[in-house]
């Protein structure tokens, strides 16, 4: 596979995690998150990626309610019970809007692109944000200058991190959730590696 191929892949991948952990698309592209876990299932990275894709699809699909924006609002938004913290200055600092909103907003001085307020409720140090960042930057293969950007992104704030963002995940004993770390875990893990940030 060259490289190209390759960064279209892990465009993908991180444009499906942000429509997992940006509300705005798990309130209103359900269909688009569907499609995507039903690509990566058909065409997984990782065995088991593919069986819990396709245990996420399932769990929506079979589902009355809105499974996924019901699970998402009481792992993220509640703030008593389970919660899971989308902000990475929370892994670095425990506080939200710390160091690590700086460091997000140091990369995107150097790119085009601002923040859209209405999509984005959040500092620009959640992971929902941070993975959309890094699907634009590498969306043109071509780019080198915004490779580089989405590497020293990864290098400063996702990589320190990332780990014990899908351990919290992982221990969530969210049905939907549980799965969606999985995928995160496994895919951060290659990433880093690709990158050469062992």
């Amino acid at each position: 596979m060259d490289n190209k191929s390759i960064d279209r892949a892990r465009c993908f991948l991180y444009d499906t995690l942000a429509l997992l952990f940006v509300e705005e698309h798990v309130k209103n592209n359900k269909k688009q998150i569907v499609e995507n876990l039903r690509q990566i299932s058909l065409n997984p990275f990782d065995d088991e990626v593919g069986e819990v894709a396709n245990n996420i699809v399932n769990l929506i699909e079979e589902n009355d309610k809105d499974i996924l924006y019901e699970e998402y609002q009481n792992l993220f938004l509640v703030p008593f019970g389970t919660n899971v913290s989308l902000s990475v200055s929370w892994y670095h600092e425990e506080r939200e809007c710390g160091e690590m909103v700086v460091k997000v907003k140091e990369v995107l001085a150097n790119t085009k692109i601002r923040k859209d307020e209405k999509l984005f409720k959040a500092p620009e140090d959640n992971f929902g944000f941070i993975f959309t960042l890094c699907s634009y930057l590498l969306e043109e293969t071509d780019n080198k200058i915004n490779k580089n950007l989405q590497k020293d992104l990864f290098k400063a704030v996702i990589n320190p991190f990332f780990e014990r963002f899908y351990i919290s995940l992982l221990e969530s004993k969210s049905p939907i959730y549980v799965s969606v770390g999985i995928i995160v875990g496994d895919f951060l893990s290659l990433e880093r590696n690709y990158l050469n940030l062992n």
